[in-house]
Order: structure tokens, then sequence, then C-alpha cells
């Protein structure tokens, strides 16, 4: 399943209930699919050439600098209120301009971009202020996906004995699917930054983004419930309040 179907989808949840998470997390499957397609397109066009240098640039913008933290956004606006989610939107718009902009003004290591082929590209980019920018956005991200992950699994099971016919199977998992991939994305990420692992990383990150898909896709499916008049509305009711909470 690619990245640009899993984004269609969720935007189609978005246009049908209207969740703003579902919104952002459309925004950040998109922006790694751009990053997939980025990177495939730069190996075509040589990685030292100068479109191959743009696209390379590009992969790094979308794939290491922002999705994650995009991520992380819609993991926030699952239990943060309106206005919350929306200071924390444009905060991050300005940041994710910032990042983009030293990321195309930072310096290359051509050697080390001519051997890019089945790495992640750790290391091209020479040290600058994007890597202070990368670190600080992965780790809100990944903070704010595994910080609402255990947040909302700890609601949903404490509610699961209040709310008459509400069952938080379905979400409960979901969150523990998304902690689970983000952490393996992580992991992927800091093992070729800082270990110099990179041989496994996009085997991790393959494994990480399909057990992320899995819980995001999970977050919109509906359990059916042993109350006959009322199983879905009693579900909606306990949705709201865990995201009003």
């Amino acid at each position: 399943m690619s990245c640009l179907s899993v984004a269609v989808s969720v935007l189609r949840q978005y246009v049908r209930r209207h969740r703003v998470y579902q919104l952002y997390w459309s925004i950040a499957l998109c922006m790694a699919f751009l990053a997939t397609l980025a990177y495939v397109f730069m190996l075509l066009a040589q990685p030292t050439s100068t479109v191959g240098t743009f696209l390379f640039r590009v992969y790094y913008i979308f794939g290491a600098g922002l999705m994650p933290v995009w991520l992380g956004l819609g993991s926030l606006a699952l239990i943060a209120n309106p206005r919350a989610t929306r200071m924390c939107m444009g905060t991050l718009s300005l940041l994710s301009v910032l990042t983009g902009i030293f990321i195309l003004s930072a310096d290359i290591n051509v050697q080390m971009l001519s051997q890019v082929a089945g790495t992640p590209g750790t290391g091209i980019l020479k040290t600058g202020p994007w890597l202070i920018a990368i670190i600080t956005l992965n780790t809100l991200g990944v903070l704010a996906i595994v910080g609402v992950a255990i947040y909302s699994g700890w609601k949903l099971i404490r509610r699961h004995s209040n709310v008459a016919g509400f069952r938080p199977g379905n979400l409960l998992w979901a969150n523990v699917l998304i902690l689970a991939g983000a952490l393996l994305n992580a992991a992927a990420g800091s093992f070729a930054r800082f270990f110099g692992v990179e041989n496994t990383f996009w085997l991790i990150m393959a494994a990480g983004w399909i057990v992320f898909f899995t819980g995001v896709l999970l977050t919109s499916r509906r359990k059916s419930t042993t109350t006959p008049d009322k199983p879905k509305r009693d579900y909606e009711d306990a949705e709201r309040q865990l995201a009003s909470s």
C-alpha cells in the first residue's frame, strides 16, 4: 500500500467526517509520498546532477524534515482544543518554511551524494542550522505521537467501564499501532544518523510505516456494540468526550 493511496484514504475520511487530525495526517502522508517520488527521480536523473541535487534536497525536506512533525501535529489534534491546534499549526508552518530554507541552502558532500542509492542520505548535507531544525522537529513529532498515543490509550481504558455500550478495542489498538510505528521510524533514523547503521534503514522504515498506517486507518473504524438502539451514537459521544478532555 503506497503512501499516496493511504493519504487519499485518510483525506476522504476528512471530507466525510471533518476531523482535523485526518487533514494533518493526510498532509504528512502526502509529504512522505513526495519524498519517495523525489528520491526515485533523483536516482534516475543522477544524484550529482543539478536536477538530482535539487531532488535530494526536496526528499530531505519532506522526508527527514517535515513529515514526522506533521504526523505529530495530527496526533496532537486528537486531544487538543481547536484553538491550541491552530496555534501549533501556525508555529509549525513557520518552522517548516525555515527548515526548507536551511536545507535548500546547505552545502552538500558531492562524493557522498554520488553513493546515495539505497541509503537514507545521512551525512550528505554538511553540518549547519538545518541539522538543529530537523532534530528539533523530529523530536517534537515523536514526542507528540508517543505522548498522545499513551494518553489516549489510558483515557480509553479508564472510560471503558463508564460509557454505556462503548468498546475501545479498535481505537485502543490504533493508538498502540501508531505508537509502535512512530518508534520504529524514529529508531531507523537514529540508527542511521548516530550509529551509522544504514543497510537496514529502509527495512525498518517500511515496517514502521506499515504499522503506523494500520493504526491511522483503525482510528476511523467503527466497532459494533451490544446496545441495539444507539450503539453508533454512544461511540460518537465517547469519541467526542475523549477529544475534548
